[in-house]
C-alpha cells in the first residue's frame, strides 16, 4: 500500500472459538445475489433490531467516532477465550461464522481501505503509525480532525491522546508522550519538508494531501491459528464500484463487511486489487492486535 505522506498520503474471541459450540456455525450459501445492493433493503430491516454494529466503521462514518474507528468494538463484545484458542491449535484453520466474517473484514478493512501497505510491528517507526491514524481517524471519524494554520502552511490535526489511544486499539502499542515530543514541530513555510507527521501544542499535525477515494474493503478468505497466540488472516482487498460507492450510506457499506470470501468474488460491484496477509494478536477481550500486514 502507497504511503501517506502530500501527493500519497492518501474480529475477535468467537472468531478463534468459530470451531466452538458455543459460536454457531453459520451456512455459506452458494448463490450469490449479484451485488450486495440487491440485499440491502431487507438486511436493513432486521439489523434496525440489533444494537451491535461490527463496523461502526461503516454506521456513523461522517457524523461521529462510532465508525470504523471503532470498528472493533463488537469484538469486545466476543469471550475473551479466543486468545486461549489461538495458543491450543497447531497451525490449524479457524472456521468462519456471520458474525466472525464479519468482524474479520472489518478489521482488514480498516487498513485496506486507506491504502496500508507492508508492515511489521518490529520495525516500524513512530511516523507509521500516525499516517494510519491520521487516514483512519478522517475516514471514519472526522469530527476528531480539526484544522488550523501554522504560519503560511495550512494543517489538519488530532489530539496526541486520541493518537495513543488509535495505536493502542489497533496495534497493542503503547506510545508514550515522551515519544509523541520528539516528532519535529510543523514547518511554518513550504518547502520540502514531509507532510507530517509533527507535534504542537498536544496535538499531532499534517498537512492535507490530495483527494482520495477510500472504495477499498478486505475480504477475510482464511484464517489459521499459528499455535502461538497468534492468528493469520489471508485476505483479497477489493474495490468499490466508485459509482456505486458515492451512493452508499451507512448501511449499505455495512452490507459489504458481512460478504463471505464466495459472494465477494462474484459481487458485480467489487473488483479484486491485491491479495495479502496480515498476523494479529488476539487480546484478552477478543480484540485483534496488529502484528504484520503484507499485500500483493
Amino acid at each position: 500500500m502507497k504511503r501517506v505522506k502530500i501527493g500519497a498520503l492518501a474480529l475477535s474471541a468467537c472468531l478463534a472459538v468459530g470451531a466452538m459450540a458455543g459460536c454457531k456455525k453459520t451456512e455459506e450459501t452458494t448463490e450469490p445475489s449479484g451485488s450486495v445492493l440487491d440485499t440491502v433493503t431487507s438486511e436493513n430491516s432486521s439489523e434496525a433490531e440489533s444494537s451491535g454494529t461490527s463496523s461502526e466503521a461503516a454506521t456513523s462514518d461522517n457524523s461521529s467516532e462510532a465508525t470504523s474507528e471503532d470498528t472493533s468494538a463488537s469484538s469486545e463484545s466476543k469471550s475473551s477465550t479466543s486468545d486461549t484458542q489461538a495458543t491450543s491449535g497447531d497451525n490449524s484453520n479457524v472456521p468462519l461464522d456471520a458474525d466472525n466474517q464479519e468482524y474479520a473484514n472489518t478489521f482488514i478493512t480498516n487498513f485496506a481501505e486507506q491504502y496500508f501497505w507492508d508492515f511489521d510491528s518490529s520495525t516500524a517507526e513512530l511516523d507509521r503509525y500516525m499516517d494510519f491514524v491520521y487516514l483512519h481517524l478522517k475516514i471514519n471519524a472526522r469530527n476528531e480532525v480539526s484544522t488550523a494554520k501554522n504560519g503560511d502552511v495550512s494543517y489538519e490535526m488530532f489530539s496526541a491522546e486520541k493518537a495513543q489511544a488509535v495505536i493502542g486499539k489497533y496495534f497493542g502499542k503503547a506510545v508514550t508522550d515522551d515519544d509523541i515530543k520528539k516528532l519535529h514541530t510543523p514547518p511554518d513555510a513550504y518547502g520540502d519538508s514531509a507532510a507530517g507527521p509533527y507535534y504542537k501544542d498536544g496535538k499531532i499535525w499534517y498537512q492535507p494531501g490530495a483527494g482520495e477515494s477510500y472504495n477499498r474493503i478486505g475480504i477475510v478468505e482464511a484464517v489459521k491459528n499459528n499455535g502461538d497466540g497468534t492468528l493469520t488472516l489471508k485476505f483479497t482487498v477489493y474495490e468499490i464500484d466508485l459509482d456505486t460507492f458515492a451512493t452508499l450510506d451507512s448501511s449499505g457499506l455495512k452490507a459489504y463487511y458481512k460478504l463471505t470470501p464466495a459472494k465477494a468474488s462474484m459481487d458485480k460491484t467489487l473488483k479484486k486489487v491485491s491479495y495479502g496477509s496480515a498476523v494479529v494478536d488476539v487480546s484478552q477481550s477478543g480484540t485483534y492486535l496488529l502484528k504484520s500486514y503484507d499485500v500483493a
